[in-house]
């Protein structure tokens, strides 16, 4: 499949590079994030009892699947590929979630095509702590609010308690965006230790 620029009404303040809105991303370029992602999601499998990552396999379909668009960070002359993240579209390719509750809480939202689901932002360990991944975030809401969308995630206890990603996702976005947070549902689970008979 070729790769697609999908086009932008407006464009945040850059630093010295670009985002392209990609709907596929080379093999390359996605093996090495591959690797990123695995680095950035492994320490979480011990943090939940809910998985909060994507297999290699199901990562590697979401780089190519044309419904998950890739906002892929490029500094430089030459154009190195410093920081990707990805949305779906389409909310059926998100197996954990259920689509019938957002069609029937969001039902203009829907209608239009306009909810997105996000699954994650990358950023080359060289390149962290620099300013790709707000760069990013920006692109990310630039392109929400132009369609009047919502932006939808999850993340477990441990990124809300300790990460405290919504806090930071409400403070990135205040100089570019209204953005109203709402905190759709909370899962709890349960272990029953059995330790014998009474």
């Amino acid at each position: 499949m070729p790769v697609q620029v999908l086009p932008t009404q407006s464009a945040p303040p850059k630093p010295k590079g670009r985002v392209d809105i990609l709907t596929d991303v080379p093999a390359d370029v996605a093996e090495e994030f591959r690797v990123i992602y695995r680095s950035a999601f492994d320490p979480l499998m011990t943090k939940a009892p809910a998985r909060q990552w994507l297999t290699d396999d199901e990562l590697m379909h979401e780089m190519s699947d044309p419904a998950v668009l890739k906002f892929v960070a490029r500094a430089g002359e030459d154009d190195e590929i410093v920081a990707l993240a990805f949305m779906s579209t389409d909310l059926s390719t998100v197996p954990w979630i259920s689509e019938p509750y957002f069609a029937h809480r969001y039902p203009d939202h829907y209608a239009r095509n306009a909810i997105f689901y996000f699954g994650a932002l990358l950023v080359r360990p060289e390149r962290q702590g620099g300013p790709w991944a707000k760069y990013l975030l920006d692109h990310i809401f630039y392109y929400v609010a132009e369609r009047r969308g919502i932006g939808a995630f999850d993340c477990c206890g441990f990124n809300v308690d300790t990460v405290a990603l919504p806090e930071l996702i409400v403070r990135a976005s205040h100089r570019l965006i209204h953005l109203d947070l709402q905190l759709l549902d909370q899962q709890t689970y349960y272990a029953g230790v059995v330790d014998g008979f009474k």
